[in-house]
């Protein structure tokens, strides 16, 4: 007599448009420096994993793998040239109330951005995976409030930092850690030239 078969094997998977390593470089500078005095509640985040989300799929059994991976493609196509972006600031989500994490808020570009989310989520809804009401607000994840801390930022932090573009989408992994998340590239697709 046999067991329960065991549930498929599912992979945890998001699509998002990663930083150029020079404004990675120079975010988690600015991030370190304006959060320093806040470091016993918050952990700052990779910053070779700094990136802006555009659709998260959550765990994908291998034929729906195979089908986002396919749709990395398509999306792609709705992203028609890099788009030229700023930080214009550090900011808390949820806005109000005890923090979860702190984010770059883009100044410049963010309504290309913004744009390019909602193309991405019609195409991502038309593949018949489920997409949410309206699109993730564009943004960087730079700390994660610690486990059991109630913090709250007191006001939004200026960053002064240069503008930069994104020109890749990739889908990632994501290995959750005690330590963070970990993403590995599975598919990466570049807007056509122009």
């Amino acid at each position: 007599m046999s067991g329960p078969r065991p549930a498929a094997a599912t992979r945890r998977v998001f699509l998002a448009l990663p930083l150029p390593a020079p404004a990675r470089r120079e975010l988690a500078r600015l991030a370190q420096s304006a959060l320093a005095a806040h470091a016993a509640h918050l952990r700052l985040v990779d910053p070779a994993g700094y990136h802006a989300t555009v659709h998260f799929f959550g765990p994908l059994a291998a034929e729906d793998l195979r089908r986002a991976q396919a749709l990395c493609g398509q999306v792609a196509e709705a992203l028609a040239a890099p788009l030229r972006c700023g930080l214009a600031g550090l900011a808390q989500l949820p806005p109000r109330g005890p923090a979860r994490v702190v984010h770059a808020v883009l100044g410049e570009g963010r309504g290309a951005v913004a744009a390019f989310l909602d193309e991405a989520r019609n195409r991502i809804a038309a593949a018949a995976f489920p997409v949410p009401a309206r699109s993730p607000l564009p943004h960087v994840t730079v700390a994660r409030v610690r486990h059991g801390q109630r913090w709250r930022m007191t006001e939004p932090v200026a960053l002064p930092a240069a503008p930069f573009v994104l020109d890749e989408l990739v889908l990632f992994e994501s290995h959750l850690r005690r330590s963070g998340a970990r993403y590995v590239a599975l598919t990466s697709r570049r807007p056509a030239a122009g």
